[in-house]
């Protein structure tokens, strides 16, 4: 299957648009990693969702240098064939990340190249620091929300009109400190930006501080297959997330699939994102973790998520008609999917569920 790389609405487009706003810091080399979590305290071998393979796989590791409050991509690869694309993210820090894709329109090629800049540089100049430089002010209360995007889309836009040929192409979720998550989408040939934008307490994007990276897809064929679904879930404005009640322990490919794609009102569109529950939860919980995952409010969506609670990855946003194949081991337990949205609930986007022990099955 090949997930479409043409955003088919108005309403796609500005949410791309807008989404692009948060990309990342341009330090290509900043591989200093003060704060990273030991071997003896994690290890991909030891981490109870790391995925083995072979084939179209990028290994990505996250780290933190402390001291100078960077956050670094690590990846094994910079260029890989076209076609399906395993990424295996390594959480090896102390906060949440994720690794969200964008394929660089050629427009910000050209204008990179015009700029004498790379493209992480010229990105960085003429978005990451204009959407951090407007955000500043309405973290620190001296503007309302409508302001704020007033300014950021006059920051913006008069310096990177490309900006809505930008696609959103997912990438693996939201990934807890210490653990490893896979998920493979379909990359056709193109430079591609991948960030994360969990803030810190300072209010600053870890994409700011340096959470950038860049991959290459030749035009060249991946011998990398269409990966077998276990599980599917799917996800649209209209329906929220629909899911499977009954589900095994086990490892399981979860085909996550984008039947649209819509702009809510923390600029963004939706994506799907898994999380275990460390001791069961109560609607106190669930309310915390709803409200955590709101990047547009000042005090949520920074560092970690509520306590008592752990991501294990997912699916980033996608275009209407993608498809990501999400890979987990999935223990006895409860669990939830979860859309990084405002009031996940009332958009039918917050579902729980449970994991029974084998015998338990019915």
């Amino acid at each position: 299957m090949n997930n479409t790389k043409i955003v088919t609405t108005f309403i796609v487009v500005t949410s791309i648009c807008l989404i692009a706003f948060i990309v990342s810091s341009c330090n290509e080399s900043q591989s200093t990693i003060s704060d990273t979590i030991s071997q003896q305290e994690f290890s991909p071998e030891a981490s109870e969702l790391v995925v083995k393979g072979g084939g179209n796989l990028v290994e990505v590791t996250t780290g933190h240098d402390h001291d100078a409050n960077l956050h670094t991509f690590d990846l094994n690869i910079d260029k890989v064939p076209e076609g399906w694309t395993r990424f295996q993210l390594t959480n090896a820090t102390h906060a949440d990340h994720f690794f969200l894709l964008y394929e660089v329109p050629e427009a910000a090629i050209d204008a990179a190249s015009n700029a004498n800049q790379s493209v992480l540089d010229h990105w960085y100049d003429t978005v990451t620091y204009p959407f951090q430089t407007e955000w500043n002010p309405y973290f620190e209360g001296s503007i309302g929300w409508g302001t704020f995007v007033n300014n950021l889309f006059g920051a913006v836009l008069s310096s990177a009109p490309w900006f809505p040929d930008a696609v959103i192409m997912g990438g693996p979720g939201i990934t807890a400190a210490g653990t490893t998550s896979q998920t493979t989408v379909y990359l056709e040939e193109g430079l591609y930006i991948a960030e994360c934008y969990v803030k810190d307490e300072n209010g600053e994007f870890h994409s700011f501080n340096g959470m950038l990276a860049m991959l290459e897809v030749t035009g060249e064929t991946s011998k990398e297959r269409e990966p077998r679904a276990t599980m599917k879930v799917s996800i649209s404005s209209q329906q929220g997330i629909e899911h499977p009640e009954s589900v095994r322990p086990g490892k399981h490919t979860v085909a996550i699939n984008y039947e649209d794609q819509a702009i809510y009102g923390h600029l963004v569109g939706h994506n799907v994102q898994l999380v275990r529950f460390d001791d069961g939860y109560d609607s106190a919980l669930l309310s915390e973790l709803e409200a955590w995952m709101d990047w547009s409010d000042p005090d949520a969506f920074i560092d970690n998520s509520p306590e008592g609670t752990t991501f294990l990855g997912g699916a980033m946003e996608m275009t209407e008609g993608s498809t990501a194949y999400y890979t987990v081991n999935l223990k006895p337990g409860t669990y939830a999917w979860i859309a990084e949205v405002p009031d996940a609930s009332e958009k039918n986007m917050l579902k729980t569920f449970s994991v029974p022990f084998g015998r338990n099955m019915k």
